[in-house]
């Protein structure tokens, strides 16, 4: 079982010192999972970053189904990969192309879409199984012109409390295996957002809940998961009082607001209590992400807090 961290090309490396390499090993710490963009990384990061994460649109959709936001066109890359299903499948061709170049283990993609329109909503009119439906088409759209229809790394596919992928049950991964064209790909788990699909108010209650939901998964999809990222949440207080508003100004304005209801969603807090180790038991996979940000007190600390706590 390897042991990563998670860090971002939007980031430098001077967090680890003049040796990143032996910064990390000093903690337990086997490389990096490294956010990427739509260029290629700094060669700083080979031999240090393991496995990437593909960058995410929360929209995507909006320009798929060809009914992009109002926007400035800067922006519609990193909201929605472009304004039209053309844009889509370049700019995720170029995502996972820019990323090669540091021979990773795999990519994880979101495998979920927020309408911008109902980012403060609590109920959705987009089915999971349609977002799921539509990630099948684009991917297998993206991937059959790549090299022997398939990507040149593994793709995870991670679940989100917005509508797509949950992995509260095995629906949509059922959905994945029936319509994806490709065969080099899995799912990466994460544990804080599936909370965000609870009204999870503790830590404790966290890890129970998430525990009772993998002891009822088949053998087939744990042996999909070949990586989890690693924290909780606990915000069903605030996901149950937060004020419902529709798109009320400029989109820019408007997004700069969801971008601070999601951090008070997803908290990325560090485990604390042993039990989490028995995430770790129950789904066995290759790669635990410690995906932090390190807001308690530095994220190498929050690292090996939570390290701590797993063999």
């Amino acid at each position: 079982m390897r042991h990563l961290l998670s860090h971002s090309v939007y980031q430098d490396l001077s967090p680890f010192g003049s040796d990143p390499q032996a910064t990390l090993s000093s903690v337990g710490c086997d490389g990096l999972e490294l956010l990427t963009g739509y260029s290629e990384p700094d060669p700083c990061y080979r031999g240090i970053a393991e496995t990437v994460h593909l960058p995410y649109a929360p929209d995507w959709l909006a320009a798929w189904e060809d009914r992009p936001l109002d926007m400035p066109e800067e922006n519609s890359l990193y909201h929605m990969y472009g304004r039209c299903r053309e844009d889509v499948v370049r700019n995720v061709t170029l995502a996972i192309d820019s990323a090669a170049s540091l021979s990773p283990a795999y990519g994880v993609f979101h495998a979920c879409n927020t309408d911008t329109t109902e980012v403060f909503h609590r109920r959705y009119s987009r089915s999971d199984a349609h977002v799921v439906d539509a990630l099948c088409e684009m991917m297998n759209t993206v991937v059959s012109a790549m090299p022997g229809g398939e990507p040149p790394y593994r793709i995870l596919f991670e679940n989100l409390w917005w509508p797509g992928l949950r992995l509260v049950d095995e629906s949509g991964f059922r959905i994945l295996e029936r319509r994806l064209e490709f065969s080099d790909w899995g799912i990466c788990l994460d544990t804080g957002h599936m909370m965000g699909c609870f009204p999870i108010m503790s830590e404790r209650e966290g890890i129970d809940t998430l525990l009772d939901v993998f002891r009822g998964y088949s053998r087939d999809l744990i042996d999909r998961i070949d990586a989890i990222h690693f924290h909780w949440s606990a915000s069903g207080e605030y996901r149950a009082t937060f004020e419902e508003r529709e798109l009320d100004k400029p989109v820019p304005e408007f997004i700069a607001d969801a971008n601070a209801h999601v951090v008070r969603i997803d908290g990325h807090r560090p485990f604390s209590d042993p039990k989490c180790a028995e995430i770790v038991e129950e789904l066995s996979p290759r790669y635990v992400v410690h995906e932090m940000p390190g807001t308690e007190v530095g994220v190498l600390e929050d690292f090996s807090k939570q390290r701590a706590l797993l063999p």
